[in-house]
């Protein structure tokens, strides 16, 4: 109800208090900071002393924000913004991503890296190369493999990096993509372990691919094989070569069993 006024015939409304904003004090920024001044802080600090500069454990509500403002500053075609290179912004938004332990950003910020309009696919793949602490990109990458929603997108990362160790680390998966997905997926999941080939298991791998009803996969299977010199892949090279028909294959086919 409104208040009564001392006079008795006046009513007087009262008038709700205007919530105070957030303080950003712990962040060192002004009132009126937004959140692409919190980006180039971090950033900033990140180029001078390899950390985030703020408790990035309270900035989790903000990771997507953080993320897309990455995403939309290497975006522009002049991003030499704050004296850093689109490389150098590059890794410390990853390393910021895996620092706040932001799994879901980090596989948001791959997944728009790969769209041809952002064109920042391959500055990605650089940086991903640079990060000192690989266990947490094998456990990223893991996670994304197991989702429907991401798995795509991190057999792309995985086939490009062309990382031997990061192959091995997921050899479990790769192989069941390898040998149970289609398309993009498969051949890309046979890329990704073509680097660890002398694995028995990756080597029987392509060897049953060599029988794979689709002809790229087959290709593929035949191309990692020509890297493996022994007595099965040249046995079985020599099985399918009876039945291949597809010209490419069946010449390096033929070059394995030289």
């Amino acid at each position: 109800m409104p208040k009564q006024g001392f006079g008795g015939d006046d009513d007087i409304e009262e008038v709700p208090e205007e919530p105070k904003p957030p303080s950003l004090d712990k962040f060192g920024l002004s009132p009126d900071a937004n959140i692409r001044d919190l980006f180039w802080k971090i950033m900033g600090s990140y180029a001078a002393t390899k950390s985030p500069g703020v408790d990035i454990s309270t900035l989790e509500e903000d990771r997507f924000a953080l993320m897309r403002v990455a995403v939309s500053i290497l975006s522009q075609e002049h991003s030499n913004q704050y004296g850093l290179s689109p490389k150098f912004i590059t890794l410390y938004t990853i390393q910021m991503l895996i620092d706040g332990g932001w799994e879901d950003a980090l596989a948001d910020f791959l997944m728009l890296a790969l769209e041809k309009k952002h064109r920042i696919k391959d500055i990605v793949i650089q940086s991903l190369r640079k990060i000192q602490e690989k266990e947490k990109i094998v456990h990223c990458m893991s996670s994304m493999l197991r989702s429907s929603n991401d798995a795509s997108v991190a057999l792309e990362y995985i086939a490009n990096l062309d990382d031997a160790e990061l192959s091995m680390q997921l050899k479990k998966e790769l192989v069941i993509f390898a040998r149970g997905d289609i398309g993009e997926n498969q051949k890309n999941a046979i890329k990704a372990i073509s680097s660890i080939g002398d694995q028995d298991e990756v080597k029987k791998t392509f060897i049953i691919l060599l029988s794979h009803w689709d002809e790229e996969a087959r290709l593929a299977a035949a191309r990692a094989l020509k890297s493996i010199n022994d007595d099965e892949v040249k046995g079985e090279a020599a099985k399918r070569l009876e039945t291949e028909n597809n010209d490419e294959i069946r010449r390096i086919l033929k070059e394995i069993l030289k």
